[in-house]
């Protein structure tokens, strides 16, 4: 966990009793979609809207109740107390599907989720997919962002333009960290106080970038300590896509599993060492889409 100075945020103002939700999971979703046929093409990147019903249907017969990242630190303060069994929902890239068939379900069930989205708010649509084969899709413009910020889900920063931060220098770097948090803060005319790291790329000095242009967590993909809140600068997430299946998913609500992946990613490392700049177990030099397939088809043979 990165040391901060004493009064450099609120996270860190002194509790009367120790956290006992080092359980929180965090789940990490990016596309909810109506037709099979790309989630079929793309399943390590859609869910069928039909299956996100499923997950929080079974979610709220498990005793699961989503928060945001803004209820556990209001937790920390001692202002609020948490459910039970709190977990947190995640979406990256902030795509106009989520708005028009994630927004109605979560509103439905009553579920509070958090949209990472560009601070940079022309740009329209997945650019940094354009050279690859994918489909040109839509964002959530302004006026969408705002009215799911109305209803009570949390927005956070997934950088202005969705760059690999470390291939970047130390001024772009800080740029994309910092910019993004302070536009949307404007269009929000609220604090932005969590972040996203673009493909889950993450070293040390972009770490120390987000805890000084002010953040109080940050997500990573497939990095980080198991215990929610270890870290909250590099908190580590459970992808869910169509990949996933109803079993997979399921096994990712179980106590241990945070624990048994980041076992085995620490087994990995020492099996199969890889030479990249913050010494994950998956190679930051691979594209994100690779690392979401290694990902899913590690978890399909678990289940």
């Amino acid at each position: 966990m990165i040391s901060l100075t004493t009064g450099e945020t609120a996270y860190d103002q002194p509790i009367a009793h120790k956290s006992r939700y080092t359980k929180i999971k965090v789940l990490m979703y990016h596309r909810i979609v109506d037709d099979e046929v790309l989630c079929h093409n793309y399943p390590d990147m859609c869910l069928h809207v039909r299956d996100f019903r499923t997950h929080l249907i079974l979610l709220e017969r498990l005793g699961f109740t989503p928060i945001t990242f803004e209820d556990y630190r209001l937790y920390k303060q001692g202002a609020i107390s948490l459910p039970k069994r709190p977990i947190i929902l995640t979406f990256d890239d902030g795509y106009e599907e989520i708005y028009k068939l994630g927004f109605p379900l979560l509103q439905e069930y009553g579920v509070k989720a958090v949209i990472f989205v560009l601070g940079d708010r022309s740009i329209q649509a997945n650019i940094w997919d354009s050279n690859k084969s994918r489909l040109h899709i839509p964002l959530m413009n302004d006026v969408q962002l705002i009215e799911l910020h109305a209803a009570g889900h949390e927005v956070g920063s997934h950088t202005l333009t969705h760059p690999r931060l470390i291939h970047l220098s130390k001024e772009k770097a800080w740029e994309e960290i910092s910019r993004s948090r302070m536009l949307l803060e404007i269009l929000l005319n609220a604090p932005v106080q969590t972040f996203s790291y673009p493909y889950g790329v993450i070293s040390q000095p972009i770490k120390e970038m987000v805890v000084d242009a002010g953040y109080i967590h940050a997500c990573a993909a497939y990095t980080g300590p198991p215990s929610f809140g270890s870290d909250p600068f590099e908190i580590r997430r459970l992808l869910i896509t169509s990949s996933t299946k109803m079993t997979g998913f399921a096994m990712r609500l179980l106590p241990g599993y945070k624990h048994y992946r980041w076992a085995r990613s620490k087994i990995k490392s020492f099996l199969f060492p890889k030479n990249d700049e913050n010494n994950s177990p998956e190679s930051i030099d691979e594209s994100y889409l690779s690392n979401m397939r290694d990902y899913s088809q590690r978890s399909r043979e678990d289940e």
